[in-house]
């Protein structure tokens, strides 16, 4: 027995590529008087009628799961023959699937029906994307009122899904949409007009009122399930993201990537489970039975219920088939994935061949990024990371990564960039570890210790960091933010030449004893204020170190000649640094002057000179004593 099929005689649109062989759809879209909505028709491709179950055509789609468009070719799911069998045409009676509804002014399909639909030659008419703009514009066109009314319901639908929280994005002049799960695809170039818009919304809400149907028929089919990844972020924000991304090139891609390995797949599961990406209770496939196997089989179970037939397949036979799909779609995802690794890696290993002086920033990100997974320290590389950073080119994503290199060739190198940041850019070691964090999520945190000591109106803050089990030193600063600064470039320091420092407190530098106190004043009317001396820069100071210890002087020299300067009214520490040798092989003569006296000495790291010389001129002070 076969339901009783409905036929009609107003035009129906199928909007899709002139040349296109595999048209699944066609629609009618008709404004409601006094502004009330519009009536939809639909009608998908009776591709069940004719391709039977068991049969060639249908062994080739099961094989195949869904048409493949390549660059010089298009592979069809169902093979030539059954395809110009059973696509729709304007030329022959076709067999449909009709779905019928009012799609409201506030973006809902209503008042749905699915049922059975004949299409006579010539009711239907074929639109390529790129006739639809000028369709719009032209009032006099046979087509101009269907295209206004379809194009009205789907900016009407399109506001709706956006309302609900779905993440809905068409960028037409780029060529990007976000697709069903929320990811980032390119639109073809041919597709880039409002037709794609009108067609994409249509065809979503077709699919949703045919999963609410077969829910409140009781009708197990393949639904189309998307659940959410918490770590995602809301889809308002990403859309914020994606619009702000938009005309940088490679903020785009990168947004794409994340966006890609944050959401899940959606599934095929004879459950509902709600789609999170289109914000839906219930979604399934029915559009497209040319060009998608899931689609076939929807088709052919709500066809047998419509005629009153035996179901197709019993509901194991439809699990495993979700099973399977759900199976073919994550391998076809692994290897696209792996394509695109592939395909880069060769890139850079092509970059890296060239000249690396004339590569931009992210090039040299990927290259250096290669180079320190793929062992010894290439001369190259270590030349062009020395000119780097003496040219203040470095990021923090490209230390991040510096640090991860594990052959031995690369620690002098590393350590180097290390000091030299240490002293240039203090400011950038959060940052460094903020990135290496983000990019090592099953990795501890590096974790920042801080104490304070001295009086409430001179204190000093002392900071120790622990990069992946490695304490650092502890470092001291007039100031909490530098000492953990500091902290954070010693700690990575410590992890990398795998130092470990245990000291449980810091050595606080000692308070030199200010030889001329000043004495309380002797009245109730101080009088004018009166200016401290100038700093003493004629001439070598005399200090008074009683009380001082070396030992505590020496564990962190710089600050303890900082505050001794401070204590004693005199000018901070300055150093004088000069650089020899060659490029990758610099030596760095550092020289420190406070209150006429100076101390120098040499080596291969910049902060290495600069701490060395200053432990050589403590010697000195208390040589004196």
């Amino acid at each position: 027995m076969t339901s009783s099929t409905v036929t009609d005689l107003s035009t129906l649109l199928m909007i899709d590529s002139t040349n296109s062989r595999d048209r699944d759809d066609a629609f009618a879209v008709t404004p409601l008087a006094e502004g009330r909505g519009w009536a939809v028709e639909v009608h998908i491709a009776g591709v069940a009628d004719v391709v039977e179950l068991g049969s060639v055509a249908d062994e080739q789609a099961f094989l195949r799961a869904e048409t493949r468009y390549l660059r010089d070719r298009t592979v069809p799911m169902l093979g030539h023959s059954a395809e110009q069998a059973a696509t729709l045409t304007a030329d022959a009676v076709r067999t449909s699937l009709r779905v019928t509804g009012t799609v409201t002014t506030d973006g809902r399909l209503i008042d749905t029906a699915i049922g059975r639909g004949q299409i006579p030659s010539g009711r239907c008419a074929p639109v390529d994307h790129a006739q639809v703009p000028g369709i719009l514009t032209n009032p006099a066109h046979p087509l101009h009122v269907q295209l206004v009314a379809a194009d009205a319901a789907a900016q009407v639908l399109l506001g709706a899904r956006r309302d609900g929280g779905a993440l809905a994005f068409y960028d037409l002049t780029r060529g990007w949409a976000t697709n069903e799960d929320g990811a980032i695809v390119p639109i073809a170039a041919e597709l880039r007009t409002v037709a794609y818009v009108i067609v994409q919304e249509l065809m979503i809400a077709t699919n949703e009122a045919v999963a609410l149907w077969c829910v409140e028929q009781g009708l197990p089919i393949l639904f189309r399930n998307h659940r959410p990844n918490p770590v995602a972020g809301p889809a308002d924000e990403l859309m914020t993201e994606i619009a702000a991304a938009a005309g940088d090139p490679g903020l785009f891609a990168k947004l794409r990537g994340r966006l890609l390995s944050t959401l899940r797949a959606a599934t095929y599961d004879p459950t509902v489970h709600g789609h999170h990406g289109l914000r839906l209770s219930a979604y399934t496939h029915v559009t497209s039975p040319l060009r998608r196997v899931a689609d076939l089989i929807n088709q052919r179970i709500i066809l047998a219920h419509l005629d009153h037939s035996p179901t197709p397949y019993t509901g194991e036979q439809l699990a495993a088939l979700g099973a399977d799909l759900n199976r073919r779609t994550r391998q076809a995802r692994e290897a696209k994935k792996n394509h695109f690794k592939h395909a880069d890696h060769r890139l850079v290993t092509q970059e890296a061949a060239r000249d690396l002086t004339a590569l931009d920033a992210r090039t040299f990100h990927k290259v250096l990024k290669s180079a320190a997974a793929t062992g010894t320290l290439r001369e190259e590389i270590a030349a062009e990371l020395a000119r780097r950073v003496d040219a203040d080119l470095l990021t923090a994503p490209d230390i991040a990564v510096l640090i991860d290199a594990a052959d031995p060739t690369w620690l002098p190198l590393q350590l180097r960039i290390l000091d030299t940041l240490a002293d240039t850019h203090p400011e950038m070691g959060p940052s460094v570890v903020s990135v290496w964090r983000q990019t090592h999520p099953d990795q501890p945190p590096t974790d920042v210790e801080t104490r304070q000591n001295g009086a409430a109106h001179h204190p000093l803050f002392a900071a120790r960091a622990t990069h992946l089990g490695v304490r650092g030193p502890w470092t001291i600063a007039a100031a909490k933010k530098p000492a953990e600064q500091a902290a954070l470039w010693a700690g990575l320091r410590a992890q990398l030449t795998g130092t470990d420092h245990p000291d449980t407190d810091p050595e606080w530098p000692a308070a030199p004893q200010n030889p001329q106190p000043v004495a309380p004043p002797t009245s109730a009317d101080p009088g004018p204020a009166i200016s401290p001396p100038p700093h003493d820069t004629t001439g070598p100071a005399v200090f008074n170190l009683d009380g001082a210890k070396k030992s505590k002087a020496l564990s962190n020299p710089i600050a303890w000649l900082m505050s001794l300067a401070q204590n004693s009214n005199q000018a901070p520490p300055e150093w004088e640094i000069r650089t020899d040798g060659p490029a990758h092989a610099p030596r760095f003569t550092a020289t420190v002057s406070l209150a006429g006296r100076t101390a120098t000495a040499e080596a291969t790291a910049k902060t290495v000179a600069k701490t060395a010389s200053a432990a050589a001129l403590v010697e000195a002070f208390f040589a004196r004593q």
